[in-house]
């Protein structure tokens, strides 16, 4: 058991026992070893890429022996009345990736005839080779070539479309974090608003009844506390919504506890910087999959056209001939040379231009051309979604600088308002509204920092070619 395996079992160990702050590495170790989706993908992966290298089986050598015996009483026949053949044969065959195919062969026969000696019985036996190979379709592998360079880019296709879902996958999960500690953090924003407000709803109605504040001022000071109490209720709801998604990717039973999660709303990550200072082409994945469907097509027209032309085969074959009475003997000599028999010649073959033949490679064609079409439109679209991304990730660093000036502002601001109450030269009005434009700042800087971690997230989403 290596390390890595080691550590995501204590880790999956440990996460069903306590309860404990996950950070973002180890809540997404545990959901990928956990969630069954992933290993689904992983699974697929695999598969694409066994169907890949399955594609030479027709490059693999095939071993045939057989065995056989035959009675023949038909009339007329020199040979007697009645005759018996038995037949042994050993073969084995392979076509290679130059295309030419070769066979190995080994045969043996025993003749019984009811007649008078010597030819009663006799047998016969022989080694041979054989060779075929295409002259035009797949001279030096040429058709192999097509159909295998057709494979692989079809493997690729399936293979970076699974890549897709395992990634939209993992970043869903890594949102569903996000949001999850965005509610965790605003739940305790909420509370902390709530306690301020019913301080103040206390404080207020103490100087009601002292006589230095009008019933006006408690019924304002008592209405922020009544919405602070619905904000807060309503992020309680929010955070158990977000509960629920991050038990489901973290693939938690009933007993088991949610955990916490100590996430980084500032640190940034580094994704997102480094695909852009690649200085590579980078697209979204998703558009960029039509340019490996149209490079694929335009294989399987090539293809299809090649399996279509004229072809002329070279055949030959060369092998040894043993005879005698005795079979014993015939094993002996059978790879004697003194008595071959060789064979060579040419075969051609060429389908006629009929319309089912012209329409094929049309739909072919222009099915590739279509495709084509659609890659060059969907790399353009891919490009200006990576541009998209860079421009909305800088203006939220931006915004976030922004927000962080005014959450401070208006944390001032409301703590100056709440000591210029306290000494009786402001309203309550003044300090309810300081209040709660310190609470929306503060929420609103909290829904930036999570939105550029997603948005982060989302560089899983694109490729550098």
């Amino acid at each position: 058991m290596n390390r890595k395996t080691s550590s995501i079992i204590a880790l999956a160990m440990t996460l069903s026992t306590t309860t404990f702050a996950l950070t973002l590495d180890e809540y997404m170790l545990v959901v990928k070893t956990k969630n069954k989706v992933f290993r689904a993908y992983e699974a697929s992966l695999e598969a694409s890429h066994s169907k890949f290298v399955a594609g030479d089986l027709t490059l693999s050598p095939v071993f045939t022996a057989g065995y056989s015996l035959a009675t023949d009483m038909s009339q007329p026949s020199t040979l007697g009345t009645k005759r018996e053949i038995q037949e042994y044969s050993l073969g084995i065959a392979k076509k290679f990736s130059t295309g030419t195919a070769v066979s190995l062969s080994a045969q043996t026969d025993q003749f019984k005839n009811e007649t008078a000696a010597p030819s009663d019985q006799f047998s016969t036996g022989g080694l041979g080779i054989s060779l075929t190979q295409s002259l035009w379709k797949d001279f030096f592998g040429h058709g192999t070539r097509l159909r295998q360079q057709r494979e692989s880019l079809v493997n690729q296709f399936e293979s970076l479309g699974i890549d897709l879902k395992l990634r939209a996958t993992a970043f869903d999960a890594e949102s569903a974090y996000w949001d999850y500690a965005f509610a965790q953090e605003d739940l305790k924003l909420k509370k902390e608003n709530l306690d301020r407000a019913k301080k103040m709803e206390k404080w207020t109605s103490n100087r009601v009844s002292n006589g230095i504040s009008d019933r006006a001022d408690l019924m304002n000071v008592r209405a922020l506390a009544a919405l602070r109490e619905v904000q807060f209720a309503t992020a309680e709801d929010d955070l158990k919504t977000q509960e629920i998604r991050i038990r489901e990717y973290l693939v938690l039973d009933e007993t088991e506890k949610t955990p916490d999660v100590t996430a980084d709303l500032v640190m940034a990550r580094l994704d997102v910087a480094q695909l852009a200072k690649s200085n590579k082409d980078i697209v979204k994945i998703d558009l960029y999959l039509s340019s490996l469907e149209a490079q694929s097509k335009q294989m399987i027209a090539s293809e299809i056209k090649d399996s279509l032309r004229p072809d002329l085969s070279l055949v030959g074959s060369y092998g040894t001939t043993a005879y005698n009475r005795e079979y014993s003997e015939v094993t002996a000599n059978i790879a004697d040379t003194d008595k071959p028999k060789t064979f060579i010649g040419l075969n051609f073959s060429w389908m006629f231009d009929t319309d089912a033949k012209t329409s094929q490679l049309s739909a072919a064609s222009k099915d590739a051309l279509a495709s084509q079409y659609i890659a060059e439109r969907n790399l353009v679209l891919g490009r200006i979604a990576w541009k998209e991304l860079l421009r909305k990730y800088e203006l939220t660093k931006k915004n976030i600088v922004t927000l962080e000036k005014v959450a401070q502002f208006q944390r001032e601001r409301a703590k100056a308002e709440q000591d210029k109450f306290n000494k009786g030269r402001t309203v309550t009005a003044n300090v309810v509204t300081a209040e709660t434009d310190a609470a929306e700042a503060e929420v609103s800087l909290l829904r930036a920092k999570s939105g550029l971690r997603k948005l982060e997230a989302s560089s899983l989403l694109f490729i550098a070619l």
